[in-house]
């Protein structure tokens, strides 16, 4: 199989070499291969990258995880949720691992299980790699390269999941830093029905590179529930691409949570397929220490009668960096679409950086859609009423923090997840200790 050499030699490009050859994905091997040749390696000179500086990474020598002699994850069970007991897909850097995974029926119509085991199934054919978007990127590409596991989930029409499935992502520890490709493929046929809890998690403070690929296709009158968890290592690099096709009455609501890596950027974004829709596109950043978090989303409006949702709430410490940049598109012929977009950030320290750009572009006339952004500390009056009623002032800090961040998660459908989450921001809260409110 043909590699990239084309163009100068990149960062990427020096490790596609190592792609392993596959019978299965030979057709997206070959694309991919043209895609990376085709596209740059993102700079700061890009607009869309100038926050956002990734050659502390690009000077490390990452090698796949099979060369860098990981050690075997411990103590996965702590990372199952109790509602997946059927339905659990575990991932170790990537590859599927069938003894910790659960696959033992969500009722009739629902499949699930590795990717690779429906290489030749109807749906795989019909979308894998053929919903991913995203103009001049490299990192889908890269993804096409490397990956040769994966998560499917396919319904067919009518069926109802009966629990959560949970694809479990863990990043073993390692002396060498490595990538990791994980891929999600999603197909919900008409008037299906599914919740699925996305975690990425790793176990250890070393240094490794994950590029998350997920496809999702809601098709007519289908529902998805998708909650996305981002736990990576404090020294890790986490570049995600999830995307969504909604269509007629369909719903799509991605909750996404971003806890852990040292750089991490997300490109969520919904594509809207006919009328009636409904989607969300929530998220929670909460970041310390020296951390960069980087969303940029897109939710396209190509069709009348939509109602779109997303907030994006972040709380920054320390010398953290939030970047957030949303577009909301709604194009000539979307008519009567009711969509809200807001980001509030909370910076608890002053070398906390937040750069927000919401933007909309909308060429359709009879639409209400709103967007906005906020930056602030927290309230002097709001930490002196609860210091007068009897709490000092490090816990009343505590309490209003914790109040910020809840909202987003209290959409949480999952008992477990929802407990699991604010157990998290608890954590994030007691951990940071928030510079001095003055009256």
């Amino acid at each position: 199989m043909a590699h990239p050499t084309q163009v100068e030699p990149s960062f990427l490009h020096r490790l596609a070499k190592h792609s392993p050859e596959s019978e299965k994905w030979g057709g997206i091997r070959e694309t991919s291969v043209k895609e990376i040749n085709a596209n740059q390696f993102p700079h700061k000179k890009i607009e869309e990258w100038r926050f956002t500086d990734l050659k502390t990474f690009t000077r490390t020598d990452f090698v796949p995880f099979s060369e860098a002699g990981t050690l075997p994850a411990t103590d996965i069970e702590q990372y199952y949720i109790p509602e997946s007991d059927r339905s659990r897909l575990v991932f170790i850097n990537g590859m599927f691992q069938e003894k910790y995974s659960s696959i033992g029926g969500l009722g009739n119509g629902v499949t699930f299980g590795n990717l690779a085991d429906y290489a030749d199934h109807k749906a795989t054919e019909e979308y894998l790699n053929k919903l991913v978007n995203y103009e001049n990127d490299v990192f889908v590409p890269f993804n096409g390269l490397m990956f040769e596991d994966g998560a499917f989930i396919h319904l067919e029409k009518g069926a109802k999941a009966e629990a959560p499935i949970q694809v479990l992502n863990l990043y073993t520890d390692s002396k060498q830093a490595y990538i990791a490709t994980p891929r999600m493929l999603v197909v919900a046929e008409e008037e299906s029905d599914v919740t699925i809890i996305e975690d990425h998690i790793g176990l250890s403070a070393n240094e490794y590179m994950t590029i998350p690929v997920c496809e999702v296709k809601a098709k007519q009158g289908a529902h998805i529930h998708h909650v996305r968890i981002q736990r990576d290592s404090r020294s890790a690099l986490h570049v995600s691409r999830p995307i969504a096709y909604v269509g007629k009455n369909s719903e799509y609501h991605s909750y996404t949570i971003t806890l852990g890596a040292k750089l991490s950027r997300n490109e969520p974004r919904v594509v809207q397929e006919d009328e009636e829709v409904d989607f969300t596109l929530d998220g929670l950043v909460l970041i310390d220490g020296e951390q960069i978090a980087d969303t940029h989303s897109v939710m396209d409006h190509r069709f009348s009668h939509a109602n779109s949702h997303q907030l994006h709430k972040v709380v920054v410490n320390g010398k953290a960096h939030s970047i957030f940049n949303g577009k909301i598109f709604v194009r000539r012929d979307a008519q009567k679409i009711d969509s809200f977009q807001e980001n509030r950030n909370l910076l608890l320290s002053i070398d906390g950086l937040v750069n927000t750009k919401p933007q909309l572009e909308i060429f359709a006339d009879d639409v209400l859609c709103s967007h906005g952004a906020t930056i602030g500390q927290l309230d002097p009056e709001e930490v002196f009423y609860l210091q007068s009623r009897g709490m000092t002032e490090e816990k009343a800090k505590e309490v209003l923090t914790y109040a910020f961040a809840l909202e987003t998660i209290e959409n949480m459908k999952v008992e477990s997840v929802h407990k699991l989450l604010i157990d998290e921001v608890y954590r994030y809260t007691k951990a940071n200790n928030v510079e001095k409110v003055t009256v």
